[in-house]
């Protein structure tokens, strides 16, 4: 079993698309852990409002890639597309971060509220 540390971001109805994501999360993976939710401001002048955002430790029989693939499918179900990323509007970003105890997301280091999310989910 493999364990992710994934971030959770929304600056469109985000209390609601960040419990939706979490529940489709939750038909494919083992949800151990989430982090307190964080509202941060956008990092580009082109998104519209802030963002809320949340960590979440799962586990998963799957690859680091597969993975990523299911983050993906239901980022496009839950109406993410290039077209709103270049309107400003993300419903939801899901990004995998540390993949059993690897950093494979540069957003760690480059942004403190990541690794402050990040960082409550470590044993």
């Amino acid at each position: 079993m493999n364990t992710a540390l994934v971030m959770l971001g929304s600056n469109s109805h985000p209390e609601q698309n960040i419990e939706l994501a979490i529940e489709k999360l939750s038909q494919y993976f083992e949800i151990e852990k989430q982090s307190l939710l964080v509202e941060t401001k956008p990092h580009g002048k082109h998104y519209i409002g802030n963002f809320q955002n949340l960590a979440l430790r799962i586990l998963s029989e799957e690859t680091a890639e597969e993975t990523k693939l299911i983050f993906k499918d239901i980022e496009k179900e839950m109406g993410r597309s290039p077209e709103s990323k270049t309107k400003g509007v993300i419903p939801i970003d899901i990004d995998l971060i540390i993949w059993n105890e690897h950093i494979v997301h540069k957003d760690y280091e480059r942004f403190d509220f990541v690794k402050k999310c990040i960082d409550e989910l470590k044993d």
